[in-house]
């Protein structure tokens, strides 16, 4: 039984190591790809998170407003909003760290 719990919590720090290396190269791919548009010749931009997602699909961004005014709250849209036009890079890297942050003092 003991090494049952203990396999389960393992797979969880698993995850949680393997969460912060995909926002971590998030974050470095978005960082590139602004590096590569300004050795493109573009002035230097740090590109909102909002366009990046745009460009990857901007159906699923047109949809998300609305599933969120109506099916979750109100309320959460402009926090969200807000994040949407904050440096791409940053807000997974920030996200990264905070993980980071947060399995250091679990650890303790």
């Amino acid at each position: 039984m003991v090494t049952h719990v203990h396999s389960r919590t393992a797979r969880a720090g698993l995850v949680g190591w393997i969460v912060i290396v995909a926002l971590i190269a998030l974050a470095v791919l978005f960082v590139t790809l602004d590096v590569l548009q300004y050795a493109a010749g573009m002035p230097w931009k740090n590109t909102p998170l909002g366009q990046r997602w745009f460009e990857l699909d901007k159906n699923s961004l047109l949809l998300i407003q609305p599933a969120i005014e109506r099916h979750v709250a109100t309320w959460l849209w402009p926090p969200i909003q807000w994040l949407l036009e904050q440096p791409a890079w940053l807000v997974p890297g920030v996200l990264a760290v905070v993980l980071l942050l947060l399995k250091a003092l679990r650890r303790r």
